[in-house]
């Protein structure tokens, strides 16, 4: 027979599979983010927790150090592994271990999202393997309007046979050497050779040699989000042609940063009048985007592209995995609404989020730590107590961390109790019972969301219902459609906000 507590433990793990607590409250998705500290301060990992928080999802810090299992469980899992990969693949035994933790987790945890597949990061990690992947990207019959400029895998320092290499390949005087390794510092330092004497000038191999495009100092980075993309202009290398000239080593990082200043990316006074900079036509390049999403099965990623003078051709020189998205309007929103949106489409295809053993796990976890074992638990990034200036909202049982917040509840339930505001100030209407008491009145569409309107006034967004039951929490928000929760009987919102009363 079970004792009261296995069932209460189960009943939980249960309840938590459909993203609800034992009491039957909405329950945030549980993302776990796994970043390096360089990711996390030009991604601005405080900040972008707070626009997650707003669409009921809470951002965990993974520590590299600690069991995914007792950290977890997770809905999905945000990272870019990027440095531990290519240290694993240098012979890193942390890195392998820290590599092999995740895999174990995945394998062990088949619903849980990852953003984005850990192979298809693995293929971009070398920029031998990522061209191949761009150049089967382009149709064929698409060649006259994007290209990848011809390049060929040097893994020797013998110069005649570079030669041969470079002939074979189709790659001519002036090339650019970069490294096969398509991340990191490292990855950055890059050489224009202008002639054969310049070969003694390659960077150590293996390496890559990629034809020079002029392109009139002028790059387009592109970076996708999901079925989005954003272009962002940056500044590039100047026109060069082949000749005597000595070799140039440069950072492409610097040469092409916001703002940069160098002698490398400011024209010639007769290629500014003779060699205009040319627009991105998107019609170039749209398709090869959408090839590459269903190719890797990513949609975070970024691609360099420059456009040819004179031919106006789209060359792609280049991809990384979630990348900065420095110049993009908002970016943290952007991610956050991607993220969610893919939480919303997994959710509605896996037949459990996260099995029973997990979140009893993470209740045994939890508490271990209460109990001053020193046992390390997951790390929730942002404020963690509500200010008058915290607009954010995030779900955690029947209360909201945003100090001007409310909580009502919309549920055919007698029995559910949300009378008090997370301030202990009653709210007007405490419960808005669907066919009983005050009914919902009126349905409107408006900025594409279902807008309902009931009783004494109040509004209610909400977006995705699958039927007229109600959802099981709704919360104010500082804007429309910032919080994603779950109706009471496991089916998804889309998109929840309640006026203020």
């Amino acid at each position: 027979m079970q004792t009261d507590q296995s069932r209460a433990d189960k009943t939980q793990g249960h309840m938590a599979s459909r993203g609800e607590s034992a009491d039957g409250h909405s329950q945030s998705w549980r993302v776990g983010c796994w970043l390096s500290e360089k990711k996390k301060k030009t991604f601005s990992i405080h900040t972008f927790s707070q626009y997650c928080r707003c669409r009921g999802m809470e951002l965990v810090l993974i520590d590299s150090s600690q069991s995914l299992e007792r950290q977890g469980p997770f809905h999905a899992i945000l990272h870019k592994l990027t440095d531990v990969i290519i240290k694993a693949q240098g012979g890193h035994t942390q890195a392998q271990g820290q590599l092999q933790q995740v895999q174990d987790y995945l394998t062990s945890h088949p619903e849980v999202l990852m953003v984005d597949p850990l192979n298809s990061v693995r293929s971009l990690m070398d920029r031998r393997t990522a061209y191949h992947i761009i150049q089967d990207c382009i149709p064929k019959d698409k060649g006259g309007d994007i290209f990848m400029p011809d390049f060929v895998d040097i893994q020797t320092t013998d110069q005649a046979e570079i030669l041969q290499l470079l002939q074979e390949g189709g790659v001519h005087f002036p090339f650019v050497c970069k490294s096969a390794v398509a991340q990191g510092s490292a990855s950055h330092e890059m050489a224009i050779i202008f002639n054969a004497d310049g070969l003694r000038d390659l960077l150590h191999p293996p390496c890559v040699a990629q034809n020079f495009v002029n392109h009139s100092a002028v790059l387009h980075k592109v970076f996708v989000v999901g079925e989005s993309y954003f272009v962002v202009e940056r500044p590039s290398l100047k026109n060069f042609s082949a000749g005597n000239q000595s070799t140039i080593f440069f950072n492409s990082h610097d040469v092409s940063k916001a703002g940069s200043s160098s002698f490398l990316n400011q024209l010639d006074s007769r290629d500014r009048v003779s060699c205009p900079s040319l627009p991105l036509c998107p019609d170039k390049f749209e398709h090869v985007l959408r090839n590459i999403r269903q190719e890797l099965g990513i949609t975070l990623f970024g691609v360099d592209i420059i456009v040819e003078n004179r031919t106006s051709r789209h060359a792609i020189i280049d991809i990384n995995p979630f990348p900065s998205y420095d110049g993009v309007p908002d970016p943290f929103a952007v991610v956050a609404d991607h993220l969610c949106s893919l939480l919303t489409k997994h959710c509605r295809t896996s037949t459990a989020m996260v099995n029973d053993s997990t979140w009893d796990n993470q209740s045994n976890s939890t508490q271990l730590s209460g109990s001053g074992s020193g046992e390390s638990v997951p790390v929730l990034v942002g404020p963690s107590k509500p200010s008058v200036t915290d607009e954010t909202t995030n779900m955690n049982g029947s209360g909201t961390e945003n100090a001007n917040s409310s909580l009502i509840v919309l549920t055919n339930r007698t029995d559910f109790d949300s009378s008090e505001m997370t301030n202990g100030e009653a709210l007007a209407h405490p419960r808005i019972e669907v066919g009983n008491g005050v009914d919902l009145t009126e349905i409107v569409s408006r900025d594409g969301l279902a807008f309902t309107k009931y009783g004494g006034g109040q509004d209610v967004f909400l977006g995705g219902l699958a039927n007229g039951n109600g959802p099981g929490c709704v919360t104010t928000s500082a804007e429309e459609g910032q919080c994603y929760k779950q109706l009471t009987n496991g089916e998804k919102i889309g998109c929840v906000r309640l006026a203020k009363v």
